[in-house]
């Protein structure tokens, strides 16, 4: 079985290189045109100023439809040229400007059409039915954050949200699928704008089973504003599902499979009736039935403080297998023009395997044995029944934008885990065998209140408190197998129980003030938290803290000319601990490391400062940034060894961290046919102790992707990416190097409804994972090997017509949200 697998593997990808190499060498690599007998000119400006508006949109339209779409150059001028005659419509629009409208009547000796200076008038209107849109860009930039449009990269339609991450500006995902922002792993990760902690505590395999077609931007928000709750001191990543607001009906299914035989799928529907709409979105990933190579791991660690046991060498494989499904509905009702109504829940479930087995030798300073045993493992870990629900309650006034929100989410997070040891004495250790138990639970409480309000032009306020509550229940059991009973007995002196309740309450206030090219957002948020909790061991301990936090924020932006901008900005962030870092339940699957929680951990402060630079055109857009973020208290894995061999990791407040990076993404579109784009950064981070330990770990590391799409014929595509991580350090050590990739074909049929695609999500067939501790007390050298390539087959289909979707093809393009296109201002001054 596993030769026709190999041999399927090599055919598939001999067939896709192949098919590269044809379209590649066979087709142009940009788009070539007859040239057009009647041309006309002219030159977008302010009307107020005389400036001109660099990237203006222009859209010409006939009876038709489109015609033609183009941007103005970077001095506002502009021209193309058009093969009949007859009467055509010159949409000339640019962000922050009413939109020019110029009839323009072609006959046989029109063969040059002067439009002039064409003047747009600072503000926004509606034409009738017609609102002309530019072509969302896949990048842009608003004062507090980057927006990667998910909708306007075509991969989205045949991949999870986990695989568009790695190409989102200051987001990295490495070999194990760990998630940082701006270099950091502590981050907030929210729905729609709501907290949610399943994506937080779980994002690999939430985000793996959430289909990318549903959602409509990921925002990374690297200094938010006060409005956003202070948690996650490396920003927030805000994804943001796909909402549709016009009438009618639309949906989409997702299915598919790979060699692994490993099957996902999805179905989504929206739909809108006058003033009632709803959406429904269900997607699974079943892998639990996956034939693949197990992953192996080798470890070898020295202990400078044991003669007995000073060497450790450690090999096994392991295999990891699950199934999981997200579930996510919305509603709304429009009581009027001014009052809103919005109901949504989302829920998760999830069951995940981990098999293994592992070989264990120690040996004294002679290198003589001292002890050996192997261990067999078996390990779950169970989601059911995570659900979060809102209710919204939104009131609009007669002046535009502004807003009055009452909210209400109720959040309910269970985790169970099992571990289960099979422990085989070959030499100076005991045999046995042991399971342990946990039922850890959560359930959250959000009221919360939003005011904004748009004063004038110049002057913007917004303010708001919230208010949460969180119950953390974790009870934990630790059973030995007694072989004389032929039965399962807990041992009592082995208790964890947790009882842990968070009363958190916020109040922020906000000011913007816009001028002509710069802008200063600043806000003030004070919070305060009080933490209650009750531990159950074989020393009962009850804990109680107080904490407030004033949290300033301004950001400082200004658009310079020729579609570019700069923003300087500082904020405070904070870390609070959740049940998986509070949690004492003690993990000693591996007897020799074992792991748990510390309930008494306060919440780390971190002080960020960001400076960026953009500069966006239509061929390429460029964003540069640097940033700094300083931490006195911050949370820190720690590991200790002892003369027994045994090393036990837990968490607490004793990081010292200085974080310095600068990160360059841009993306390049030299014809309509070919686009790259890149994420690159450079970090050095300097690490210390305030335990008495003084540990301190410093350096560089960098990591950076390249991403490519080819439409290689008529609606097919070939697209590739590949990136690379370099060794990066924590308190104790440091992580290997790793790099990645993958090539997927694409073909788009019947009128663009079907999307079929063949892709191979590794072209290595063995990824390899290093993690090195270099303490005064112990070195250790852990290497990891992961099976990764197979190749995944994927259907798409659309199906349904929004009423907006037939207004398009016979008066233009409807505007399906106007906010989403004047969030794009940021992304070159007043350019289109």
């Amino acid at each position: 079985m596993n030769n026709n697998n190999n041999n399927y593997l090599k055919l598939s990808t001999l067939v896709i290189l192949l098919l590269f190499c044809l379209t590649f060498f066979s087709q142009p690599l940009f788009a070539s045109f007859p040239p057009g007998k009647y041309q006309i000119t002219g030159i977008a400006t302010d009307a107020e100023s005389g400036k001109t508006i660099p990237y203006a949109t222009i859209t010409v339209q006939s009876s038709k439809g489109i015609i033609k779409r183009l941007a103005s150059d970077t001095n506002g001028k502009f021209e193309f040229t058009l093969d009949s005659i007859g009467k055509v419509t010159v949409l000339v629009q640019s962000i922050g400007y009413q939109t020019s409208i110029n009839e323009v009547n072609i006959d046989e000796k029109s063969t040059k059409i002067e439009l002039g200076i064409l003047k747009l008038t600072p503000g926004t209107e509606k034409i009738g039915e017609v609102v002309v849109v530019a072509q969302k860009p896949l990048v842009r930039t608003e004062v507090d954050k980057i927006i990667y449009s998910i909708e306007a990269d075509p991969e989205s339609k045949t991949s999870n949200a986990l695989d568009m991450l790695r190409k989102v500006p200051m987001v990295t995902v490495d070999g194990e699928d760990n998630i940082q922002v701006k270099g950091s792993s502590n981050f907030k990760i929210l729905l729609n704008g709501k907290n949610s902690s399943m994506l937080t505590q779980n994002p690999r395999d939430v985000l793996r089973s959430l289909p990318a077609s549903t959602i409509k931007d990921i925002e990374v928000i690297t200094n938010p504003s006060s409005k956003y709750e202070a948690e996650g001191t490396g920003g927030i990543i805000n994804i943001i599902t796909t909402k549709k607001q016009l009438e009618g009906f639309t949906g989409t299914i997702n299915e598919a499979i790979n060699t692994r035989r490993g099957h996902l799928g999805g179905i989504y529907i929206a739909s809108k009736i006058k003033k009632f709409g709803f959406s429904i979105n269900y997607s699974y990933d079943n892998w639990l039935h996956v034939i693949r190579p197990k992953n192996e791991f080798y470890s070898s660690l020295e202990n400078f403080v044991s003669t007995t046991n000073r060497f450790t060498e450690s090999e096994g494989n392991n295999n990891r297998k699950g199934f999981s499904n997200y579930k996510e509905a919305e509603a709304s009702y429009e009581i009027d023009s001014l009052n809103l109504v919005s109901l949504s829940f989302w829920g998760f479930t999830g069951d995940f395997y981990t098999y293994g087995e592992q070989l264990t030798q120690d040996f004294d300073t002679n290198h003589t044995l001292s002890r050996k045993f192997t261990n067999l493992t078996n390990s779950s870990n169970g989601y059911h029944g995570y659900i979060s629900g809102n209710i919204d309650y939104q009131r609009t006034f007669k002046k535009p934008d502004k807003t009055f929100t009452v909210s209400y989410k109720l959040e309910r997070i269970p985790q169970n885990s099992y571990n289960e040891s099979d422990i085989d004495g070959q030499f100076n250790y005991v045999s046995y065998r042991q399971r342990s138990e946990n039922d850890a639970r959560g359930t959250e409480h959000t009221f919360q209140l939003d005011y904004y309000d748009p004063i004038t032009k110049m002057h913007q306020i917004e303010s708001g408190v919230k208010y949460i509550l969180r119950q953390n229940i974790s009870n934990s059991e630790v059973l030995r197998y007694d072989s004389a009973k032929d039965d399962w007995i807990r041992d009592e002196s082995r208790n964890n129980d947790l009882d842990y309740n968070q009363h958190i309450i916020g109040i922020y206030a906000g000011y913007v003030l816009k001028l002509k090219k710069i802008s200063i957002k600043t806000g003030l948020r004070a919070e305060g938290t009080i933490n209650d909790g009750y531990f159950k061991s074989a020393k009962d301990t009850t804990f109680t803290n107080r904490m407030f936090n004033l949290i300033p924020y301004i950001t400082l932006s200004k658009d310079l000319d020729k579609g570019q901008n700069i923003k300087l900005s500082y904020t405070q962030r904070l870390a609070r601990p959740g049940i998986w870092y509070l949690n004492p339940y003690i993990n000693d699957t591996d007897p020799l490391n074992i792991r748990y929680g510390n309930p008494d951990l306060d919440a780390e402060v971190s002080h960020t400062f960001d400076l960026s630079y953009g500069k966006f055109s239509d061929k390429y857009n460029l964003n540069l940034s640097t940033n700094g973020a300083f931490t006195n208290n911050a949370i820190q894995s720690i590991s200790t060894i002892y003369s027994t061999g045994v090393k036990t990791t837990t968490y607490k407040n004793i990081g010292q961290t200085q974080r310095y990076r600068g990160n360059l993404y841009g993306s390049y579109k030299p014809g309509k046919k070919l686009s790259f784009n890149t994420n690159l950064s450079i970090n050095y981070s300097v690490l210390k102790s305030n335990d008495g330990r003084n540990l301190k770990n410093e350096g560089f590391n960098y990591n950076g992707s390249l991403n490519m799409r080819y439409n290689a014929w008529k609606n097919g595509n070939i697209s590739g990416y590949a990136g690379y991580y370099s060794p990066r350090i924590f308190l104790q050590g440091q992580y290997g190097k790793y790099w990645y990739s993958s090539i997927s074909v694409s073909q788009e049929l019947f009128n663009k409804k079907l999307t079929a695609s063949l892709t191979v999500p590794s072209l290595s067939k063995r990824s390899k994972w290093e993690e090195t501790y270099d303490d005064p007390t112990f070195h250790q050298n852990t290497v990891n090997y992961y099976y990764n390539r197979y190749i995944k087959f994927n259907l798409s289909y659309r199906f349904g017509q929004m009423k907006g979707e037939i207004k398009k093809a016979k008066r233009g393009i409807k505007n399906e949200d106007k906010k989403e296109e004047e969030s794009s201002s940021g992304s070159g001054g007043k350019g289109g």
